[in-house]
């Protein structure tokens, strides 16, 4: 039920990675507004998206800065600040891994340290962009861009507090309020495609829900449909103008969900050539791969990742600690320790990353029937900072051996 929780404050702002980009398309820039509507703001918008997607946080924070400068009264740059910062914020702890919030450990209730700064330079770009729409909107209510971007802000503001604050009931509100107005921007627009990529995450996690919740959320008014989502999610794909990618980025998820394996890795496949220094995409298409049983494909891809030279000296930790987990969920493993181990020797990996690797190791230990080695791991993981819930699954194994479970 967490997660289904969780997912819905997510929605927002898992639709808006990069953001539906319309500057002046439905409606006209304010008139205090012209540069907004220039080719350079709309480019810098682009370019800036374009390197968030492909890693490059520094350089994506400079376009979005100068596009303030050059309309000060848009919300979109702001919006995008925020929006860089939040995801170099989970970039750089590790949280950018679809396997980590399909983790039962992610929705524990543990609080984390905070960046202090980091925090004040989101909040104040979030409360920028919210301030600048809502002036926008006092101005003409029925401003489609401006609609959206105070949705965005909001979906933005509600998924932070849950993915770094750790604060599940504060985010509802920005959450419920932020679907709420891209439904509106729908109905003032029609042809607003890619506002319809909030709307049909909704509706498949909705629909998602256990018959009785589902029963009682219509009840309320709140209504969804696995199908109608993802037929909504693909019209995106298909024909967003500027969210596309943002569907293919949901679509990847869902699709692996139900099942539709192949239909994720054609994803992937695309976006990882798109965007060739985004290495998460090739992480997540060497797991598919995995999960469709092309182990030999899937060992492939990771030993490419493993030895490229970039991703050895940035982020030689995901890529094993993600190794490790496709290793464990096929069975193998004496590999899946190998993988963890190599995250615990690398001296540049996160901290929490590490205790994690300690935590799977043991379970995989325990799984060859290596009971002493398993509760070394287990000890430490205990005398350690806890991460997400580990320090409780260390003790509950180092009680009980972990056993896979049958298939």
């Amino acid at each position: 039920m967490r997660r289904l929780t969780v997912s819905l404050l997510l929605l927002p702002v898992l639709c808006v990675n990069t953001a539906a980009f319309r500057v002046g398309q439905a409606r006209a820039p304010s008139p205090t507004s012209n540069s907004a509507g220039e080719p350079e703001f709309e480019s810098l918008g682009v370019q800036g998206n374009v390197a968030l997607y492909n890693l490059e946080y520094e350089k994506a924070s400079k376009a979005f800065e100068q596009m303030t400068r050059l309309a000060a009264d848009h919300p979109a740059g702001y919006f995008y600040l925020g929006n860089n910062l939040w995801l170099e914020r989970l970039n750089r702890s590790r949280r950018l891994s679809s396997s980590l919030y399909s983790s039962g450990s992610f929705y524990s209730d543990t609080a984390e340290t905070v960046d202090q700064v980091h925090e004040e330079k989101f909040k104040a770009a979030i409360n920028k962009a919210l301030a600048v729409a809502e002036s926008r909107l006092k101005r003409d209510p029925k401003d489609v861009t401006s609609l959206y971007y105070k949705g965005a802000a909001l979906g933005i503001r509600a998924a932070y507090k849950v993915t770094v604050n750790r604060s599940y009931r504060t985010a509802f509100g920005d959450a419920n309020a932020s679907v709420g107005i891209h439904k509106r921007v729908v109905k003032l627009d029609p042809d607003f495609t890619d506002a319809n990529l909030s709307i049909g995450f909704y509706d498949y996690v909705v629909g998602n829900l256990p018959f009785g919740l589902r029963f009682l959320a219509r009840l309320v008014g709140i209504k969804g449909s696995k199908a109608s989502g993802i037929a909504l999610l693909e019209k995106v794909a298909e024909h967003g103008k500027h969210a596309s990618d943002d569907a293919r980025v949901l679509l990847i998820g869902i699709y692996a969900r139900e099942r539709k394996y192949e239909k994720a890795l054609a994803v992937l496949g695309y976006l990882s050539g798109k965007y060739p220094r985004n290495y998460l995409f090739g992480i997540e298409r060497a797991a598919m791969l995995y999960r469709l049983g092309r182990t030999e494909e899937g060992a492939r891809a990771f030993s490419e990742l493993r030895n490229d030279d970039h991703i050895a000296a940035d982020a030689k930790d995901v890529v094993n600690y993600q190794f490790g987990e496709a290793l464990t969920e096929a069975r193998n493993y004496a590999s899946a320790v190998e993988a963890y181990k190599a995250v615990i020797d690398w001296p540049g990996s996160d901290k929490g990353l590490v205790t994690l690797a300690h935590l799977r190791a043991g379970q995989a230990l325990d799984a060859l029937g290596k009971r002493a080695d398993a509760v070394k791991e287990y000890n430490w993981v205990l005398q350690h900072p806890n991460v997400y819930d580990s320090q409780a699954v260390a003790n509950k194994y180092k009680k009980n051996a972990y056993a896979p479970i049958k298939r």
